[in-house]
């Protein structure tokens, strides 16, 4: 696959509020409906002993906000989304996926490729490019992880700058056709928690209201919102919980 040379290196450039440790892994779990062992495995690398019983030292994919606190930011978290749509489905180990990521690296000219936008054009190609001969994937499952790692994508809003800021997890499970845009992960809103967006108001509020006996109907007229609105956040809520 040819790309277009570049003449300038592009990267992810740090900023206060979208890369600034907000997270525990165990919240960025719930919120993004990932196991936190996962989580931490993505983020912080673990531990494991061979079939031999040699101790082994797994490296990271993500880089966290913060290693020492252990703490993630609303990138890690749109790098968490996008990395369980690659894995949640097809078993491909970590370890390999890293690989492919590094690949793109080298390709992409940019350290955090997950993060940026040519990956939704280029980046999708060059990694099941690279995967499908590292990992021996068929080509129907090459058309099944391509079509996941779209529907993750187009989950996160991007500003003028390519930059995500804004992300909007799946309230329903990911293999279900209809996903609404209804609540939303945003730095610059309610301490980048989940938000009814419409509303601008926290869905844990919601799921409190609505478990203390406050219908639909009326928390949509508080907030000047549907009652969908209002459903979706429940619905997100409890899948949470489950």
């Amino acid at each position: 696959m040819q790309i277009a040379d570049r003449t300038e290196e592009r990267a992810f450039e740090p900023d206060s509020l979208y890369d600034a440790p907000s997270y525990r892994p165990r919240e960025a779990a719930r919120i993004l409906s990932i196991p936190v062992s996962t989580v931490k495995a993505y983020c912080f690398g673990q531990g494991y002993r061979t079939r031999a019983g040699d101790a082994k030292t797994f490296a990271a994919v993500i880089m966290p906000a913060d290693r020492e606190q252990k703490l993630l930011s609303f990138a890690n978290l749109c790098e968490l989304h996008v990395l369980r749509a690659i894995t949640k489905r097809h078993s491909i180990p970590l370890q390999q996926v890293r690989s492919a990521l590094q690949y793109l690296r080298v390709e992409l000219k940019v350290e955090r490729p997950l993060l940026d936008q040519e990956f939704m054009t280029n980046g999708i190609n060059l990694f099941l490019e690279y995967s499908g001969q590292l990992l021996n994937i068929s080509l129907r499952g090459q058309a099944a992880l391509r079509g996941q790692l779209e529907a993750a994508l187009t989950r996160i809003e991007r500003g003028s700058s390519g930059r995500p800021i804004r992300l909007f997890p799946f309230s329903r499970p990911a293999s279900t056709a209809e996903q609404p845009r209804i609540v939303a992960i945003d730095p610059r809103i309610g301490f980048g928690r989940p938000v009814v967006l419409p509303a601008r108001v926290r869905t844990e509020v919601i799921i409190d209201r609505f478990e203390a006996g406050d219908s639909p109907d009326e928390m949509a007229a508080d907030y000047g919102v549907t009652q969908a609105d209002i459903l979706e956040a429940v619905r997100f809520e409890y899948r949470l919980a489950a």
